[in-house]
């Protein structure tokens, strides 16, 4: 699973949970723990009510690293899924510790199934590319290898207006832009964003992820990849 889904998916449930905590805190007492003394379910709500303001917090966080590079991505979450793992083992130690009678089943599905997203989506920055996903040898109209040895390859990319490459990878490089453009960037799976790139503009791509672009501005764009082996 890319990253970007991870990201959206963890959103869209902690939001679901955030909100739920945040708006019906009584009712998600009541669920949870059942009737409570009068003077103790106010307290008891606003309680609820805040740590429904800090799942939103995290749910918006995830919402906003769905662009990413993927060390980034993995960064941020690897810590999501160990705040998430962390949760679950204090609501379990809460039985233990005699704070409660039973641990409640269906948040800890959740949040046990979110880690395991959050986990399994992280990606390795250093991985390489397989060779059926190497963009001279996916698109060789649009990238010329200039250089290559053990260490570096040299490429060059054309874009003609309205063109675009096929789903390809990058090794860890960097890109230099000598003449910029309006890029559709298009990820595995199905994330869009439209990217304009300034002549003489530096920068490193999404590494690691499958991708393709397409060139939705008037002239060519054309830039030189410096890929690390």
């Amino acid at each position: 699973m890319g990253t970007s889904l991870a990201f959206t998916i963890i959103a869209v449930a902690l939001t679901l949970l955030g909100l739920f905590k945040f708006i019906a805190p009584k009712k998600f007492n009541e669920n949870s723990m059942g009737e409570l003394h009068k003077e103790a379910v106010n307290p008891a709500a606003a309680i609820r009510s805040a740590l429904g303001g800090m799942v939103l917090a995290v749910a918006l966080i995830a919402f906003m690293s769905r662009n990413l590079e993927p060390a980034a991505a993995s960064v941020v979450l690897c810590s999501i899924g160990i705040g998430l793992v962390t949760t679950i083992c204090i609501v379990v130690l809460n039985t233990v510790r005699g704070f409660t009678d039973e641990v409640p089943v269906p948040p800890m599905i959740l949040l046990g199934a979110l880690s395991i997203i959050a986990f399994t989506s992280m990606s390795d920055d250093s991985s390489t590319v397989s060779l059926d996903l190497q963009p001279e040898l996916v698109s060789p109209d649009v990238y010329r290898v200039l250089f290559e040895d053990e260490n570096m390859k040299v490429i060059e990319v054309e874009h003609e207006p309205g063109e675009s490459d096929d789903f390809h990878g990058h090794h860890p490089m960097t890109w230099y832009a000598v003449q910029g453009g309006t890029l559709e960037m298009t990820t595995e799976d199905g994330s869009i964003s439209v990217v304009e790139i300034k002549t003489g503009q530096v920068g490193r791509p999404l590494q690691g992820q499958i991708h393709k672009a397409k060139n939705i501005g008037d002239s060519k764009f054309k830039a030189i990849l410096f890929e690390e082996k």
